[in-house]
């Protein structure tokens, strides 16, 4: 499975959410996605992290031009591009939420909630940032 198969799969996430309960003492960041999506989520989480396995993992969620709308990226050398994950609604609690989570820990673990804990990645940094617009 490629890095645009797995963009493809990810991009049908519904919401996104911030989970303490889940994974221990890290923070989880949640993917949620509809329950007919199951199959395909499971696969490219474990896919991605058996690819990404003790490798440096990064999560950049950028500010759009629209209030709300975000892009996430998940960043490591064992892709060749980034999987982006565009135009996803966060609510402003949530980013308040995983802004406060950031600042305390920058280790975060990235799930679905259609997903068992074990194909969840462990992030070795998140952050929350204005990422450049580039020119079309």
């Amino acid at each position: 499975m490629d890095r645009l198969i797995i963009e493809s799969i990810l991009t049908a996430a519904e919401n996104i959410y911030l989970s303490e309960t889940q994974a221990g003492p890290n923070s989880s960041l949640i993917l949620g996605f509809r329950e007919d999506h199951t199959e395909q989520v499971v696969h490219a989480f474990s896919v991605l992290k058996k690819m990404t396995d003790g490798k440096v993992v990064e999560l950049v969620i950028c500010k759009t031009l629209v209030s709300g709308i975000f892009d996430l990226e998940i960043k490591t050398d064992a892709l060749d591009e980034p999987v982006r994950i565009l135009n996803k609604a966060i609510t402003t609690a949530v980013l308040e939420q995983i802004e406060l989570q950031l600042q305390q820990n920058k280790k975060i673990v990235l799930g679905a909630n259609v997903a068992g804990q074990e194909s969840w990645i462990t992030l070795t940094d998140a952050q929350v940032k204005e990422c450049a617009v580039k020119d079309r």
